[in-house]
């Protein structure tokens, strides 16, 4: 039988671990060269990292809760921050770095929200949903009324001078802090539920299905009203893709876009909605046994996500850096078997070191720094692992 405690790591490892693998698919996967965007693309981009934000903040209520002079505490999380963004700028500081680093924009969020951890449920959750519809139209109005701004990857060179790495963090950057943060308030109040049980879950799939089909059913109606019609992509396509801006001035029909990464109000509705049925998914099978220890490897990569995203990111960027020196331009196409290595080798990777270690490199030094000198004592039925984001 499955606790409901173990029910609740477990899913939350779970749906780390392919939100990691999605990521990992969006950088490494086939890309849209063609008419038609490749399924799997549709399914991953736009919807991958969102869905790593929100469980941020799945992980940050659940550490508050439970080690909250340790780990949990208000110290430790900010130095966890901190080198969380000195380590993402260093990735993105690499020549030829092909994967927008969202490390440094991850940091600034956990800051962000260490007020809003006392919240109760419901209003973490009601306060989510406000902020994905308010901010994104704030954003847009920005942007109308700012030139474009084409931000590159945030790395060391941005921060002289400081406020210029800070509008690009929270407003310009491929991850807008500012946006994104919804997912994190989201992921709060979701931290704060009982997914071991079964109508919890349940509940959580079934307020998921609803944001995503409403999400894609109003862009829907949008497209087949023409509101799109003068745009390069055409058609049902323009539900899965990216606004035109920064590269075409901003427009207030942009509020009816659902695509990837548009940070407009449905693409991150349709994107909490998504990251809710996967977490709600997960929830319900982390119920299943057989389920978990067939899952087990996925849910280990989910428990060290630091440090396979770290070397996921280097060893994407020695694949980019030896297609950029070849001369046949189809090596820097994405593939399924650069995909697919990654993901048995670091799933094989994570189920190993777990096997001999509590945690994986990465988090176990960034717990010793940040939890250096407080006073740590989770749970007893928790000693084990208190789940943090990193």
């Amino acid at each position: 039988m499955v606790g409901t405690r173990a029910s609740r790591v477990d899913a939350v490892d779970l749906a780390r671990g392919l939100a990691l693998i999605g990521m990992m698919f969006v950088h490494l996967g086939p890309s849209w060269v063609g008419e038609d965007p490749p399924v799997g693309q549709m399914i991953a981009s736009g919807r991958a990292a969102p869905l790593f934000a929100m469980l941020a903040g799945v992980a940050l209520s659940l550490v508050h809760r439970r080690d909250p002079h340790g780990a949990g505490s208000v110290r430790a999380t900010g130095i966890r921050a901190a080198i969380l963004v000195v380590l993402g700028l260093c990735l993105g500081s690499l020549d030829q770095m092909p994967v927008y680093v969202i490390l440094a924009f991850y940091g600034l969020m956990i800051v962000v929200a260490l007020p809003f951890r006392p919240l109760r449920a419901r209003v973490l959750l009601g306060l989510g949903l406000v902020w994905a519809v308010v901010v994104p139209v704030l954003l847009l109005w920005l942007q109308i009324a700012h030139a474009p701004v084409v931000a590159d990857q945030a790395e060391l060179s941005d921060v002289v001078p400081p406020w210029s790495l800070l509008t690009e963090l929270v407003v310009w950057g491929a991850y807008p802090a500012g946006v994104w943060f919804a997912y994190v308030l989201v992921g709060l109040g979701i931290g704060r539920l009982d997914l071991g049980r079964a109508r919890v879950a349940v509940a959580v799939l079934g307020g998921g299905v609803v944001l995503l089909a409403g999400s894609l059913a109003a862009g829907a109606v949008a497209i087949s009203r023409g509101v799109f019609d003068e745009w390069y992509v055409q058609g049902w396509r323009q539900l899965f893709v990216s606004s035109a801006y920064p590269y075409e001035p901003a427009t207030w029909k942009e509020l009816w876009l659902v695509g990837e990464h548009t940070s407009r109000p449905l693409n991150v509705l349709g994107a909490i909605g998504s990251a809710l049925v996967v977490i709600g998914l997960c929830a319900l099978v982390a119920r299943v046994p057989w389920a978990r220890l067939v899952l087990r490897p996925v849910r280990a990569a989910g428990a060290m996500t630091l440090t396979l995203y770290t070397v996921h990111v280097l060893w994407s960027w020695r694949l980019a850096v030896r297609a950029n020196a070849g001369d046949d331009p189809t090596a820097r196409l994405g593939s399924y078997g650069d995909w697919l290595l990654q993901v048995v080798v670091l799933c094989a990777l994570a189920t190993v070191w777990l096997t001999f270690a509590r945690r994986g490199p990465l988090e176990a030094v960034v717990r010793l720094v940040s939890t250096y000198g407080t006073s740590s004592a989770p749970r007893r039925q928790d000693a084990g692992r208190t789940n943090a984001p990193v």
